[in-house]
């Protein structure tokens, strides 16, 4: 049996990509982390493993062998440069890992790591492009500050705050977030407030920000906390709402109209390709890009691609070539897709490999 400890924020920082995470997010991840202390001999993970885990040495040695690379067999120390780095990436896993001491690892659900990574370098390219286009005015001798200038930055800024309710928004594209929270109107509610009565139209999507409800259909379903989200049902199917939504507190909602979530939470028309159809374009001469972050680029990549990480792409967009053909990528393909709408939007010719580089961990160069 495995013992379950925490991790400090400290010790996350210590780890790659986690280390480029803002504070907010090391303290969200801090607690959606599990540690575990494991003895001589267990497996930690077997190779053909699809856990959809990013796991870290803690602590201890580890030995990694692969049934179908009889040549690998290496140990690997917590102490060394490598263990900075998740354990042997890829998924399906490529290798068997074995505990040789008792060992301490870190495990992470790979869809949370990856979605705080994505909303972290949207927020920091999103913060750097208002900087430039301060700086532009501030250049200008025909530019005024005016008091809207100062409420449209102070708005910027606070669709960025309002990130830490993200989760709601998994399935959505992400480059759309910032469009959405602009959108959404935000209302206060009372305690016993009925907020969807079941039988009436769908109009709105809703999220909770502040307080509690109940979701009832004759009897109580399920009770809602900040964070939550609901009323999406009746939206997509175009039904009558089939259950009401009550307060049970006074608390916050953020609302976002019908015709605006048919728009907004759908996947902008982007093309995807497999892993074998991507090589083929390569070897016609598509070219990799590489949108993680510089360190996880310099640990391992795709042969030849070009590196220019989420957050730093509307900067650095005029290094790329509009007459060429790009595949972008990530690990997962989230944060792929994310700079994949962007460059679109930039009349980029882009697809996005599908699942990212996990699916692909053979071809990675180190």
């Amino acid at each position: 049996m495995s013992k379950k400890q925490k991790i400090t924020v400290e010790q996350l920082k210590a780890f790659e990509p986690i280390s480029a995470l803002s504070e907010e997010r090391l303290d969200e991840l801090q607690g959606l982390a599990d540690v575990e202390e494991l003895g001589v001999g267990v497996t930690i993970f077997r190779e053909g493993d699809v856990d959809n885990q990013t796991i870290y040495l803690l602590n201890g040695d580890v030995q990694m062998t692969s049934v179908s690379d009889h040549t690998l067999n290496e140990i690997m120390n917590y102490k060394s440069k490598d263990a900075k780095h998740p354990l042997a990436e890829g998924q399906p896993r490529q290798m068997t890992c074995t505990a040789m001491t008792l060992v301490k690892v870190l495990r992470i659900d790979n869809s949370i790591l990856d979605y705080m990574m994505t909303w972290d370098q949207l927020a920091v390219a999103e913060e750097k492009h208002k900087t430039e286009q301060a700086e532009v005015a501030a250049a200008s001798s025909e530019t005024q500050v005016t008091e809207d200038d100062n409420t449209d930055e102070e708005d910027g800024r606070n669709w960025i705050r309002r990130m830490r309710h993200i989760m709601a928004f998994k399935n959505m594209p992400p480059a759309n977030i910032k469009s959405l929270l602009q959108r959404m109107e935000t209302i206060p509610v009372k305690e016993n407030e009925v907020i969807i009565k079941q039988g009436g139209a769908g109009d709105y999507y809703y999220v909770l920000t502040e307080g509690a409800a109940q979701v009832t259909r004759t009897v109580e379903l399920a009770s809602l906390s900040a964070g939550a989200s609901f009323g999406e049902e009746a939206l997509i199917s175009g039904a009558k709402r089939n259950a009401s939504v009550t307060m049970t507190t006074d608390g916050q909602l953020m609302r976002l109209a019908k015709a605006d979530f048919d728009e907004l939470l759908k996947e902008p028309l982007l093309e995807r390709i497999t892993p074998d159809e991507a090589r083929v374009r390569v070897a016609k001469g598509d070219v990799w890009l590489d949108v993680r972050h510089v360190t996880e680029f310099n640990h391992s990549h795709l042969p030849h691609a070009v590196n220019i990480p989420l957050h730093e792409l509307r900067m650095r967009m005029k290094e790329l070539d509009k007459d060429k053909n790009y595949i972008c990528y990530c690990g997962t393909g989230r944060r792929s897709s994310a700079a994949a709408f962007l460059l679109v939007q930039n009349k980029f010719k882009v697809v996005v490999l599908i699942g990212g580089v996990q699916k692909i961990p053979q071809d990675l160069v180190r």
